[in-house]
Formats: structure tokens, C-alpha cells, sequence
């Protein structure tokens, strides 16, 4: 005798529906990131303008690390902000953006000046921010100019060949930079790079002289832009960063709902299927961030 089921007069679900929800269930699993991955927040007017109290921001993003860029002035409103952040209990991630018309000597005293006072709160440093841009017609950055070049050279002899290069430039910026944040924050990360999403040439570039010294993370600007780059440009840019044996950090990003013209418009939902997949194909990737950008719907 067989016992009778308790489910046995409710209809069977269709089969197509059975379907679809096993594929929404793959398209996640394929989705999840296959490592552990921090998450960081840089909301920079509440923070570096305004000094305000950017818990509730990391809170929502379940974030573990606050990141602001320091312009090349001094701004009170941003130490109060990291002080605070800092005795939340979040780690302080800065990175210094300069002028590109400065001479690395220059940048280099920029730092010595500037990075004492956020010293003891900085758990990472970066050098720059996006200074592979400027010098834009009609767009004023704060980079000012177009990135300087400086000559490389390899081979000897009739085989010696010589050219100039942004990321030659930036790496005599990060050679004269690093030792003083090594001196003045040492305990904080030495982050190379902070590179547009269009800057993954420009990273390349300033590693053709061998990995540089004392970098101990690469960030990448990991926006969803239209031209070859960005977000989907991130396994690639991981796996290169990889064989320096060093991990890649997407140390600025956002959805774009109200997306500028470089931008593709990502709604939350598709932008987090699309950064899943990402994390998925990207196991040096980890570090992930949202840039709060009121602009673009990024809030």
C-alpha cells in the first residue's frame, strides 16, 4: 500500500516556470563573487566639503572603508570627517589628487606638506587621482593640463629605442612620492595608479620599467563607460595587476540613472548583475566602491 501524498491534489507548476526559475537561480550563483571583497564609499562633498557625518552612507552600502580625494589645498572639513570615520571604527582610504604641470619634486612636497595631519586616520594612500585626464578643451579638471610624458628606454646598442609616455611621467611622480609616505603614514597602504576608467594603458605604462617600489595595491576607476574600459575592462586590468602580485582595487564607481555622455545607463539591478559577473571573472579584484554622485542618480 502505498501512502498518499499530502501535496497530491495540488497542481503541478509548468514546466517553463520551473525553467526560468532555475535559470534566475544559475544567473545568480554565476553571479556571486567567488572571494572575499571589500566595499568602500566615497561620498566627497558630504565629507571633504561639508565635514559631515558619513556613517548613514556606509552604513546603506554595507561598507567597511570611507574614501575621499584630497584636492591639492588644504580643506578642515575633510579632517573632521575622517576623524570621525576613523573613530567609527571604518578605515580611511585617501587619495591626493595634484596638478599635472607639478614636477614629481613638487608633488612630492605637496605630500610632505598635506599627509601629516591625515597621518594617523589614512589605512591607504593613494598618489593622484585620475591624472591621466586634463588638458581637456572646454572641460576644466582639477589635473589642470594635459599629463607631462617622460622618455623610456630599453635595449642597447643599435637595438636601444627610446619613446614618451604619460604612465613614464607618473611613474617618476610615484618614485619621488612613495618615501614620503612611507615616512610620514607608515602603516598605511601605498596605492599606485587611480587611473580613469580610460587608464589602463596608462597603468601598463608606468609599470614598463618593472613593478614600481613599495606599491602595495593598483586602483582602477571602474565607471560602465561606452568606449572600451571601465567596468568591463576589470578582468583584464585584474589579471595584469596579478602578475605584479598585487591586488586591484576599483577605488571609484557608480550606477549611472542619469548617466553623462561617456556613460552607459545602468539601473541598480542591472548594474549588479553586471558588477556580479565581474567579480565573478576577476579573483584578484578586492576591492569594489560606490561614488556618491548625485548627478548620475548615485546617492
Amino acid at each position: 500500500m502505498t501512502t498518499p501524498s499530502p501535496h497530491g491534489d495540488l497542481p503541478s507548476p509548468p514546466p517553463r516556470l520551473i525553467v526560468l526559475a532555475l535559470a534566475a537561480l544559475c544567473s545568480l550563483l554565476v553571479a556571486a563573487p567567488a572571494h572575499a571583497m571589500l566595499m568602500q564609499v566615497d561620498p566627497q562633498t558630504p565629507c571633504v566639503t561639508d565635514g559631515d557625518n558619513v556613517q548613514p552612507i556606509l552604513q546603506g552600502h554595507d561598507a567597511r572603508v570611507l574614501r575621499i580625494v584630497l584636492p591639492d589645498f588644504p580643506r578642515p572639513e575633510a579632517l573632521q570627517c575622517v576623524a570621525r570615520a576613523k573613530a567609527e571604527g571604518y578605515r580611511v582610504y585617501i587619495s591626493l589628487q595634484y596638478q599635472n604641470a607639478w614636477s614629481p619634486k613638487q608633488v612630492a612636497a605637496y605630500f610632505a606638506r598635506t599627509l601629516p595631519q591625515y597621518a594617523p586616520y589614512a589605512w591607504a594612500v593613494g598618489v593622484g587621482n585620475e591624472q591621466d585626464l586634463g588638458g581637456i578643451p572646454g572641460v576644466p579638471l582639477p589635473q589642470g593640463v594635459a599629463p607631462r610624458k617622460a622618455r623610456v628606454c630599453s635595449g642597447s646598442g643599435h637595438r636601444r629605442h627610446c619613446w614618451d609616455n604619460q604612465g613614464a611621467y607618473y611613474r617618476l611622480v610615484w618614485n619621488a612620492v612613495e618615501p614620503v609616505i612611507a615616512r610620514i603614514a607608515p602603516r598605511a597602504l601605498r596605492v599606485i595608479g587611480e587611473a580613469s576608467p580610460w587608464g589602463f594603458i596608462f597603468l601598463k605604462q608606468t609599470f614598463e620599467t618593472g613593478r614600481p617600489p613599495g606599491a602595495q595595491a593598483v586602483a582602477f576607476h571602474c565607471y560602465d563607460i561606452k568606449k572600451p574600459g571601465g567596468l568591463r575592462m576589470v578582468p583584464r586590468v585584474a589579471a595584469w595587476a596579478a602578475r605584479y602580485h598585487l591586488p586591484l582595487w576599483c577605488s571609484e564607481m557608480s550606477d549611472g540613472l542619469r548617466p553623462t555622455s561617456w556613460m552607459r545607463y545602468d539601473a541598480p539591478l542591472q548594474w549588479e548583475t553586471l558588477l556580479g559577473e565581474v567579480e565573478h571573472r576577476s579573483p584578484n579584484l578586492q576591492m569594489v566602491s560606490y561614488y556618491q554622485w548625485p548627478q548620475i542618480g548615485a546617492r
